[in-house]
């Protein structure tokens, strides 16, 4: 009767929870393309590496025409290979906002069993699930993050010789779903890594193979499917270019810097507020030591994977610390192939799932230890409901449903840009009648714009944001840049030392422009635009009107702006003479 009360109780939370997750979309339901979405490495980039992959989907191409002269496919790997399927069959638009749909929902369900599995207490499990449910995560990189959860939940149950047959095989499957809708660039490879030596630890320890060396040799398989061309590239068959990472210079950062800045969430895709999380956590576990007579009875439960937790925490932060630090960023610069271009320091990406299950297990002991004590306990379950409540304000107040349900209060004249003013499809379904010839048969360059702009809607660009693209192309690029790169250390930083943006950077201008109503001119700029119509291109587009545009060599196609009443940009288009 107990267990079936249980059982109910566990429906009910997960039912709650995936209700909640719907009421947190609807502001991107009712306001469609108007939302309000972080362009940072989502709209910029990875929105059209799952474009071209579904565009490309069976066609067997080992270079995408549309950007770069022929971009490798290995270098538009995208983050949640399975996600393509979605912008094969529907909009990119629908496409992003169902994988945002899903990351949340499995933000929710991935940690809710986690947690309610180590807890024992469904209430924890789905304060802990919602929160990182609101955490500003980004879609486009799947369930790299937000259902990583899966992949401990699966690793506690497939670990247990009390797990039912019904429970192991969806954790099997689970395993493998992660593995295709998550990256292996970014994660995946960790997860491998630290699951195999867990595994590894078990099997010494308790002299018997268990089924958690299931989840690494599943991992491998499922994320070897998906990443057919990485893989290749990686082992050098089929691809005969050298990536522009190896002209990369890596930054020293510091030890103690990357320590704070990852105990800080000075990292934008791992940031869960874990500050926050640790004082939360040092409260009610030091509190819980305080009142507790019987200290090991109180922390006994669950006691190997809060060691282990902790433990995990405390190894990562060191070793991504010190992965930033000056000898080992010297031994990356002076070297070569996988040890420079590999960027170990995505084991911090494993960071956000394992903060949030301390914070469940701090919560759960300090509840413990007032049962235990048989001290009057009501009051007290407050702290912890308020303690969650103030992360998940936390949360929501910084993630994208707060700016877009402004845009739907105040409309345009809330200033921040929209998906459809990022995009900008009518003003380029313009560019498109003005020039009137077929994509495929010209290329163009923008300038104070995002090429993804142009590329979204069609255009074959020489300029774009990737990680992975040919070297030779990013020296034949740079003498487009070479003069304006002279004139800013800054950009000459960036685009030699880095390089992930082959745009064409002007010194004096940002590569965006980033207020509606800047009326900015482009005046002494040194773009080489011959340079630029060697390499193929024959039209310029510009967020701003250029000075003197004959003196070097353009032809403005435009006499007045293309725009619209809510437009964020207007658009010049000009011929390379």
């Amino acid at each position: 009767m107990k267990t079936d009360k249980k059982k109910d109780d566990r429906i009910i939370y997960i039912i709650s929870g995936c209700v909640l997750v719907i009421l947190s979309m609807i502001p991107f339901f009712i306001m469609g393309e108007n939302s309000i979405i972080t362009y940072h490495d989502q709209l910029d980039g990875e929105m059209i590496t799952y474009i071209l992959n579904a565009k490309h989907l069976t066609d067997g191409l080992k270079t995408y025409p549309e950007l770069m002269n022929g971009i490798p496919a290995a270098g538009m790997m995208s983050p949640a290979p399975f996600s393509v399927l979605f912008f094969k069959f529907f909009s990119p638009f629908t496409s992003f906002i169902l994988m945002m749909f899903i990351s949340k929902t499995a933000a929710f369900l991935s940690l809710f069993l986690l947690c309610e599995r180590v807890t024992k207490k469904n209430w924890v499990a789905f304060m802990m699930g919602m929160i990182f449910m609101m955490l500003p995560f980004y879609p486009v990189y799947g369930l790299s993050i937000t259902g990583q959860a899966f992949i401990w939940y699966a690793f506690i149950v497939l670990s247990d010789k009390e797990s039912t047959l019904k429970e192991k095989i969806s954790c099997i499957i689970l395993t493998f779903v992660y593995s295709i809708a998550s990256s292996l660039a970014l994660v995946g490879y960790a997860l491998i890594i630290v699951s195999l030596i867990i595994s590894i630890i078990m099997l010494i320890k308790r002299k018997r193979v268990t089924f958690s060396l299931i989840i690494p040799a599943e991992l491998i398989v499922g994320y070897s499917l998906v990443n057919l061309s990485l893989i290749s590239q990686m082992l050098n068959i089929g691809y005969n270019y050298t990536s522009h990472k190896t002209e990369m210079i890596c930054q020293v950062v510091g030890f103690f810097n990357t320590l704070k800045g990852q105990i800080m969430g000075e990292d934008t895709y791992t940031n869960c507020y874990q500050w926050l999380i640790l004082i939360i956590t040092i409260v009610f576990l030091s509190s819980s030591f305080i009142i507790t007579k019987n200290k090991k009875e109180i922390f006994k439960k669950n006691k190997s994977i809060l060691i282990g937790n902790v433990v995990l925490i405390i190894a990562i932060l060191i070793f991504v610390s010190f992965y930033g630090s000056a000898p080992v960023v010297a031994i990356r610069n002076n070297s070569s192939g996988f040890v420079h271009d590999f960027n170990f320091g995505r084991f911090s990406w494993m960071l956000p799932v394992a903060w949030f299950l301390l914070l469940a297990q701090s919560i759960s002991i300090f509840i413990d230890s007032f049962s235990m004590s048989k001290k009057p306990m009501i009051k007290l379950y407050i702290l912890p409901i308020v303690s969650s409540v103030i992360l998940f304000c936390i949360a929501g107040f910084h993630n994208d449903v707060k700016p877009t349900v402004m845009r739907m209060i105040k409309g345009s004249s809330y200033r921040q840009i929209t998906y459809r003013q990022f995009y900008s499809t009518d003003l380029f379904n313009e560019v498109d009648r003005l020039i009137g010839k077929k994509k495929e048969d010209y290329r163009v360059i923008s300038l104070c714009l995002h090429p993804a702009c142009a590329a979204y809607n069609g255009f074959f660009c020489l300029d774009a944001y990737s990680n992975n693209y040919d070297v030779e192309y990013k020296k034949k690029f740079r003498n487009i840049i070479s003069y304006e790169l002279d004139k800013s250390e800054y950009y000459t930083s960036y685009f030699d030392n880095w390089g992930n943006r082959c745009y064409a950077f002007l010194a004096n201008y940002s590569y965006i422009k980033n207020d509606r109503n800047d009326n900015t001119v482009l005046e002494n700029i040194d773009i080489d635009f011959s340079a630029a119509k060697n390499m193929g291109a024959e039209y310029v587009i510009s967020a701003f009107p250029i000075i003197n545009e004959e003196s070097l060599g353009l032809i403005l196609l435009n006499d007045t702006p293309i725009t619209s009443d809510d437009a964020w940009y207007d658009l010049y288009v000009y011929e390379i003479n």
